[in-house]
């Protein structure tokens, strides 16, 4: 798929599902994901970075003693997780496994889960505004089929902060803008507008999983 074209199927998600072809979805304990009937599952976040930083970050709580937004949990493969998106990504994987799609696509939070679903899984992910995930400078098995896009502008990608141990899933494609706006660009439109000028139309792949088809062949072999 087009990276373009999944980015637009994440803004139509947040704000005309009527024009998706949804096979089935979940709405369950505030985790969303649909499967649409090409077999492509889309997992939403939050698209504005407030809203991800009040329900990800419990500020009151971190300064309070609780530190949870930085919890660390351990996965089934006993790979070290960011409890928070294990959590979410756990009822995704349950979704998702007997669904078995050809691509995930996930944005903010949900980029989170798709880091987590796509190496699980050994599906192709391709996670919009991502967060860090693992806790490990060990690579986790399936990581080749994952690949971040992130500005260097947004604030949700930096964070938990690598001086912690966290990092990405897998690959990650920076975009760095020459006006940044720290913090306020994480909306999926400010990634489309970007991703459309012609700056930055030759650094991005023209598809996933497509140009990395031998590395994903790689690692399915492994």
């Amino acid at each position: 798929m087009e990276i373009i074209n999944a980015a637009n199927l994440i803004k139509e998600i947040y704000s005309s599902r009527d024009r998706i072809d949804v096979h089935t979805e979940i709405d369950l304990s505030g985790v969303q994901a649909a499967y649409l009937n090409d077999g492509t599952l889309i997992i939403p976040g939050t698209n504005e970075f407030s809203d991800w930083y009040r329900f990800n970050f419990d500020v009151y709580d971190l300064f309070g003693g609780t530190a949870e937004g930085f919890d660390v949990a351990r996965g089934d493969s006993g790979a070290s997780y960011h409890a928070g998106f294990l959590e979410h990504a756990t009822t995704v994987y349950a979704f998702a496994k007997p669904l078995k799609p050809k691509l995930i696509i996930g944005h903010s939070l949900g980029a989170a889960s798709a880091q987590i679903v796509g190496s699980s899984l050994q599906i192709p992910a391709l996670c919009f505004a991502s967060p860090k995930t693992l806790r490990s400078s060990q690579r986790i098995k399936g990581e080749d089929f994952v690949m971040n896009i992130c500005r260097s502008d947004d604030t949700v990608c930096h964070v938990p902060m690598g001086f912690l141990g966290f990092r990405h899933i897998g690959k990650t494609l920076w975009l760095n803008p020459q006006g940044s706006n720290a913090g306020q660009d994480h909306r999926i439109d400010e990634y489309l507008e970007l991703m459309e000028h012609e700056v930055f139309e030759d650094l991005l792949p023209k598809g996933w999983p497509e140009e990395l088809r031998e590395e994903v062949a790689e690692a399915l072999t492994d």
